[in-house]
């Protein structure tokens, strides 16, 4: 580190000197031998200047590259070449505020306390301009303190009309608590009734049209008065169903709004008791159903869970013909609990499959048109997939992924 001695340099720092705020009211000449007093140092990068509580003793000003300032990790600024940092120390010796580090190699110069006391003692001008700078830093902090007095009042003023206003809010609050209640028992009677729909309304309702099914495929043995008799009922049946299936629509808009109700669930019991509630169906049709089961646990709605699987089993049979067999696996697959319902229907064709669970029209299955849809909507809520495998004539498989508990 040596002080700089070259004219033109010299020339250079007295113009960057005057840019210096504590200096802007030096004379050229006083700024002149204080730039002669700098002295050079090169730091490398990463290196730190100094450090958060070490003792003031000199400012510096950036000849070339960069430093952060910073508390810590936390970085207050980034000064560049030209910049200075550092020049309060000039008056006092009072601990650093910041620590400074080298962005990259930096050319730094130094301006020492000590130096700038002897000068100021040789050329009261330094000190002219000096105090010159910090009376006008007093003038302005006196002017700050009144603007603050006026504003400190004004607080004062808003700050009583805020505590009223948080009173009011208050009031408010208890109203609007005891409104909350009644919206949370209004909640819980309205999922009540989706759960008395899909579990008490569905089932009764599938082993219903499977029954009016059967009658219809041999209606040629029946009167007419008999045909128009099933054929109201059907169409009476239909409606109900899509009535039902339009309530449980409702229901996804509701769960894209309301956190779910997610539980450990034990697959095996559950399709054994969905299995339970269509014996008679499947006595009517003459369907045997085939339970391979893996107890195997997840974590989904129980509630809806039962609406996915009873959907999938009813259309199972619903489509199967008389005297055939339905199968029902569980079993585990890259860490996902898998469902596989597989019936040896009909089939679904290729084109139809492309748009089953977003058009299910498509397939001309009127009956399970949006039970499909929201049997896809429940399982995505529930972090679970759903597939369909088919072909024309060789029976349908829908298969059904949850990740396990």
């Amino acid at each position: 580190m040596g002080k700089i001695a070259n004219q033109n340099i010299i020339d250079d720092l007295v113009e960057l000197l005057g840019k210096v705020k504590i200096f802007s009211e030096t004379d050229e000449s006083s700024l002149a031998e204080i730039a002669a007093e700098l002295k050079e140092v090169k730091i490398r990068k990463g290196l730190a200047i100094f450090h958060k509580g070490d003792e003031g003793d000199a400012m510096y000003i950036i000849k070339s590259g960069s430093v952060r300032i910073h508390d810590g990790n936390h970085v207050l600024s980034r000064l560049e070449e030209g910049q200075v940092f550092g020049e309060f120390a000039l008056f006092d010796k009072e601990s650093r505020s910041a620590s400074v580090t080298a962005e990259d190699l930096t050319t730094l110069l130094v301006l020492e306390q000590d130096d700038f006391y002897r000068i100021m003692a040789d050329k009261p001008g330094v000190i002219k301009g000096v105090l010159k700078k910090v009376i006008q830093r007093i003038r302005e902090m006196n002017e700050l303190e009144g603007k603050l007095a006026k504003s400190f009042l004004k607080i004062q003023k808003q700050k009583n009309e805020i505590e009223e206003q948080h009173q009011n809010i208050l009031d408010q609050k208890s109203e609007l608590e005891q409104t909350n209640e009644q919206l949370v028992k209004l909640n819980e009677e309205k999922n009540q009734l989706i759960s008395i729909v899909s579990h008490g309304l569905r089932n009764p309702l599938t082993s219903s049209l499977c029954v009016i099914d059967l009658f219809e495929q041999g209606i040629s043995n029946c009167s007419e008065d008999q045909q128009e008799y099933l054929r109201l009922i059907h169409n009476s049946l239909r409606r109900m169903n899509s009535l039902i299936n339009q309530t449980l629509d409702i229901d996804i808009i509701e769960l894209q709004r309301s956190k779910l109700k997610p539980q450990k669930v034990n697959l095996a019991e559950l399709l054994e008791e969905i299995e339970s509630s269509f014996k008679y169906t499947l006595k009517l049709k003459n369907i045997d159903i085939d339970l391979k089961l893996q107890e195997l646990f997840t974590n989904v709605d129980k509630n809806y869970i039962y609406i996915v699987f009873d959907n999938l089993l009813s259309n199972a049979i619903k489509f199967s013909p008389v005297n055939k067999k339905i199968m029902i696996d569980l079993f585990e697959k890259e860490g996902k609990a898998v469902v596989e319902i597989s019936d040896q229907g009909p089939g679904i064709s290729q084109e139809a499959l492309n748009t089953l669970f977003d058009k299910p029209q498509a397939h001309h299955r009127q009956t399970d048109r949006t039970g499909l849809s929201i049997a896809k909507k429940y399982i995505e809520a529930m972090e679970g997939d759903i597939q369909c495998k088919s072909m024309r004539g060789q029976g349908t498989t829908f298969m059904v992924r949850f990740p396990l508990a």
